[in-house]
């Protein structure tokens, strides 16, 4: 079979239309958002507060509360970081080279009864507070817990859940896409399975050592491979469409020197690349392709077909 053209794959990319998944995604942040609803009258008691920011709530995690909670006042996960970092230099005397990941502060808030009497003060009283005095006023521009207008703001639905999905609270909608994009393939392959050929078997997510590389599909097997896919969609643009085209291109050649020193077991690799931020990486997407034996996308679905005719 004949690999379609780069440009016949370029300009078949697309946004990964799915309503049903666009739909379950934005549901997502529901509970949360209920539990902010219910919630937030006590938000401006120390105590409470953190017995909110420190106890699970059902399938809500108190990271998760804490995520949630710095959106709607206003601060955000990354200043978030630097208020503790303040902290730990200031009030805790830290010698320390990286900052915090929000999880590590969760934690430290469940743990730590100084440290988490600290930040629920600072969350309540902004600039009267310990913290605040050290902070920037742009930082706690947005803080109101003491304010009923915005306890009543936060107590309605769609003021709180448009904050939430703003936020992303819930995980990016690339990465969730991106995992989206993976099912696509395996249903695919499902479907073949089904209807064109029932001994077809692949593998998940397997390191093969060959590449020294955990790969998203193995055909048959990590043992025998014959097909490997990779995927990828992208919604905008970055650095990291280069790093992948590298990684791409070594895996590649790696890949062509084993096939020459073994041409009865030759293996294909096949690339799946989707999304208009590929579009404007021409370059990286051109790499991609002249490291690929086929390449496919979300209106190229039968490559996968023919590929799997051909070579399975």
């Amino acid at each position: 079979m004949a690999k379609i053209s780069f440009d016949e794959w370029k300009n078949s990319m697309s946004f990964m239309i799915d309503d049903n998944f666009d739909n379950s995604f934005l549901q997502t942040i529901t509970p949360i958002t209920r539990l902010i609803n219910s919630s937030c009258r006590n938000f401006s008691n120390p105590n409470e507060l953190s017995t909110f920011l420190t106890t699970d709530s059902g399938d809500i995690s108190s990271l998760l509360k804490l995520k949630a909670f710095v959106s709607v006042i206003g601060l955000s996960e990354e200043r978030l970081k630097r208020v503790v970092s303040l902290m730990r230099f200031r009030f805790f005397g830290e010698e320390f080279r990286t900052e915090w990941a929000v999880k590590r502060i969760s934690r430290t808030l469940n743990e730590n009864e100084e440290f988490r009497n600290l930040l629920v003060d600072f969350f309540i009283n902004g600039r009267n507070s310990r913290i605040g005095r050290e902070m920037p006023l742009y930082y706690m521009r947005n803080f109101n817990l003491l304010n009923a207008d915005f306890i009543t703001d936060l107590s309605e639905f769609n003021y709180v859940e448009r904050i939430l999905n703003d936020n992303e609270i819930q995980g990016k909608y690339s990465n969730e896409v991106g995992a989206h994009v993976e099912r696509i393939i395996q249903n695919r392959l499902d479907e073949y399975q089904q209807t064109s050929n029932n001994e077809l078997r692949y593998e998940i997510q397997k390191e093969f050592p060959l590449l020294n590389k955990n790969i998203d599909f193995l055909i048959p097997n990590v043992d025998a491979p014959i097909i490997l896919i990779e995927s990828s969609y992208n919604i905008t643009t970055g650095s990291g469409q280069s790093k992948r085209a590298d990684q791409l291109v070594e895996l590649y050649g790696i890949l062509m020197r084993h096939n020459a020193n073994h041409r009865a077991n030759r293996i294909i690799m096949l690339n799946y690349c989707d999304g208009f931020g590929w579009v404007g990486r021409q370059n990286d997407l051109h790499r991609i392709y002249d490291s690929s034996d086929f390449v496919f996308n979300q209106n190229q679905l039968h490559v996968l077909d023919e590929v799997l005719n051909e070579y399975y």
